[in-house]
Formats: C-alpha cells, structure tokens, sequence
C-alpha cells in the first residue's frame, strides 16, 4: 500500500496511510511593523515550480573567509516555527518577515558574526540571527511527486508527497534524484531533485 503525503495548513495529521503536512511557507509582516512604510502585506504564496531558480546572483565565499567557517551560499533550515527577518543585521532594524514554519529550508547569501542574510523560496532577502537557523537540510517539494524504493523511475512506490510538503533531504548520491524522509511518518524514498527546492546545487 503506498502511502501519501498531502499540503494542509497549519499542522501535520497522520490518518492510516494519509500524511498531511503543512502549506507553503506563510510569510507575514510583523503585526508591529504593519503601519510602517516598508512594510508590504503579503500573505502565502506558491511554491516556485521546477523550471523557477531563486538562486541567481549569488556572491561566493569561501569558507576560510566567513566568520562561521562555512561557505557561502549555502542551504540552512528555520530551527523553531516562529521567526523574525529583519531589514538589517541588528535587533534595531524592523522586521520584514515573519516565518511560521520549523524547518522551512533557506539559503545564507551573506554573515556576520552573529547574523545571517538569508534568501526564502520566494526570493526575498532578509536578515536573521544565527541561532534561529539549523545547519539540518531541508526541501520543498515542489509539485506532487512519487517517493521511490531505489533512484529510478521504475522503481516501486513509498509514498507521495503533496506540492508544498516540507521533507529532510538524506543525501542526492545520484546526478538527478535525492533521497528524502518525511519526519512525520518517517516514511523514506527517492524524488527527482528538479521537484525539491533546496536540493539543486549553489
């Protein structure tokens, strides 16, 4: 019996051989900040789809030359399931977005000492303390797809995952897939790594 993992907001259910994960990142500006000029209301917005990069203009560092001694850019995940990006590096700075969801993957483009520029998977940029960020990878799906057995399109079926499932990213061994778990139902198979966002290279 193959098991499958659907998009629902707000919390994961787990139903016999239904997983429901949560939606898309939901970004929010801070209830704060909401009166200000800079301040521009956007509620959820769609995963981008394979043929959509975020990961263009990217400056390169070397992980010699940071301050956290990783290189740049690199893929972090959200590690609690409210966070704050702000304008700039330093708690003075008003916070642009708010993200409402553990484990959302980004991408540092930039860092200081105890900050971190951080791209979401809609593009947006914004500025966030490091200890708000996991080093642990995670993807996106970016439309629904089939977990496979073993890296080959033929294989047999673990499970599906819904657009918008959020899943840890084991390793991508292989040129075109990733093997990937959904932590909720610990389920574990293969997924083309064009269909996860925070798979493709930096």
């Amino acid at each position: 019996m193959v098991a499958k993992l659907n998009k629902y907001v707000g919390m994961a259910v787990l139903l016999s051989i239904y997983v429901a994960v949560p939606s898309a990142a939901q970004m929010l500006p801070n209830a704060s900040s909401q009166n200000k000029k800079h301040s521009i209301a956007r509620i959820v917005e769609d995963v981008p789809g394979p043929n959509e990069r975020v990961t263009k203009s990217l400056i390169r560092v070397k992980a010699a030359k940071t301050p956290s001694g990783f290189r740049v850019p690199r893929y972090v995940s959200l590690k609690y399931s409210t966070s704050n990006g702000r304008t700039g590096p330093s708690s003075n700075h008003p916070v642009a977005w708010q993200y409402s969801r553990r484990g959302l993957p980004m991408i540092v483009v930039a860092e200081t000492e105890t900050w971190r520029k951080v791209r979401d998977v809609n593009g947006d940029e914004s500025w966030m303390k490091r200890r708000l960020l996991d080093g642990k990878r995670m993807v996106l799906v970016r439309g629904e797809i089939v977990l496979r057995a073993k890296a080959n399109s033929n294989s047999r079926k673990q499970a599906t995952a819904g657009k918008g499932a959020l899943l840890a990213l084991d390793n991508c061994d292989t040129k075109n897939w990733c093997r990937v778990t959904d932590l909720g139902s610990h389920i574990s198979g293969y997924a083309l790594r064009s269909m996860l966002w925070g798979a493709e290279p930096l």
